[in-house]
């Protein structure tokens, strides 16, 4: 892995500079910082091994690897003179003048330009366009590339799975449960290695947004994802809201009211989203306490965090009556469960319109009197 990291920072390196310098990889791969490096610079006597990050012996073994790239590539070598006032690099001579040897192209032709560019990091770039675009004809083409110019890449095994599964996206006929396996259980992590997280997660978006289009009617309880936790995985939120509207509110599952809750949240829709928040509260609380707990909405954080440290706990269901108690303005919820939190809401929304309702102050002090001694905290 090593390996690929250096040539492809080697090949940046003479695209960006035109040269290869050890010192800028030093800085690359962050074995050398700007601070060390001013350290030596402004000492004579300071040697720059000692300002290194890491084993000594695994920084020359980098710097071996790199010169043998440059070798490859038909870079000249050309030893410079130490400035005045410099310190040694490293205490060995063989190493000190590697590290201090210069890089450059034999001549500046379009051919030395096409070879330089269009090996090894061409191949990449054009495999990785096409992984990006899904182009599964251009992806095929640029993979023989890369085996050609370099057989032993790493990223050759990644890409090849990568690659076949993209055939997956012409057939309709799939097995969702066992490409989801295939998904979740290799394909992620493949695509994260060869693309990178952002890119990646866009790769693998295309399958979820296939299997979404193509998930068969009324299977939504045999399926292991709804179409809703498909086209969210797939980055379409709207797509995610139309398919759980499409399905019975009381049928949906915790994490298809999760889906709702991040769904809305994600297109601004936040009067939705704390419906499916006091949905999630009232019926299931661990879930609920779990999403409060990883922070997701910075506007709801320090409020969680205060409910948290109630001096007399209350229970995660009634969150929400907690919330509008203290002013937060916490929706009507329609065809809401038939549950003691849910009267708690709405005995804390009726003595807000009237302070003087007996009958809301009298069930709250009945069945939620932890939350009666809050509200008339507030009220105080």
């Amino acid at each position: 892995m090593m390996s690929t990291v250096i040539n492809d920072l080697i090949d940046q390196l003479l695209a960006r500079d035109g040269e290869y310098r050890p010192l800028a990889l030093l800085l690359s791969l962050r074995r050398l910082d700007r601070s060390g490096l001013a350290r030596f610079e402004g000492d004579a006597e300071l040697v720059l091994e000692d300002v290194l990050f890491g084993d000594l012996a695994r920084v020359l073994e980098q710097l071996n690897w790199a010169a043998d790239r440059a070798r490859a590539l038909g870079l000249q070598p050309q030893i410079e003179a130490r400035r005045q006032g410099q310190g040694q690099w490293f205490r060995r001579a063989t190493a000190d003048h590697q590290a201090r040897t210069v890089w450059t192209r034999a001549e500046i032709s379009a051919q030395t330009d096409l070879f330089l560019d269009n090996a090894l990091a061409v191949a990449r770039r054009a495999l990785i366009r096409a992984l990006e675009r899904a182009d599964r004809q251009a992806a095929e083409a640029a993979l023989v590339d890369l085996s050609r110019v370099d057989p032993g890449a790493e990223l050759l095994a990644d890409a090849e799975h990568l690659v076949g599964a993209m055939g997956w996206l012409e057939d309709n006929s799939l097995n969702h449960t066992a490409v989801l396996e295939a998904l979740e259980g290799d394909l992620v992590v493949r695509a994260r290695r060869v693309l990178g997280r952002s890119d990646g997660q866009g790769f693998i978006a295309r399958f979820y947004a296939h299997l979404a289009r193509r998930k068969p009617s009324g299977s939504e309880t045999n399926e292991p994802l709804s179409r809703a936790e498909l086209h969210e995985r797939a980055g379409d939120p709207s797509a995610a809201l139309e398919a759980l509207d499409q399905h019975a509110e009381e049928d949906w599952t915790t994490n298809q009211r999760l889906v709702e809750l991040r769904a809305s949240l994600s297109l601004g829709q936040r009067e939705r989203a704390l419906r499916a928040l006091s949905w999630l509260c009232w019926t299931d609380a661990r879930a609920a306490e779990s999403w409060l707990e990883e922070g997701h909405d910075d506007e709801l954080s320090r409020r969680v965090e205060q409910f948290w440290d109630l001096e007399t706990p209350l229970e995660t269901g009634l969150f929400p009556a907690w919330l509008l108690a203290r002013g937060y303005p916490v929706p009507e919820v329609e065809r809401a469960p038939e549950v003691g939190f849910v009267r708690a809401l709405e005995s804390i929304r009726l003595l807000r319109q009237d302070p003087s309702d007996i009958k809301a102050r009298s069930w709250l002090q009945a069945h939620a009197p932890d939350l009666m001694a809050h509200w008339m905290k507030q009220r105080a």
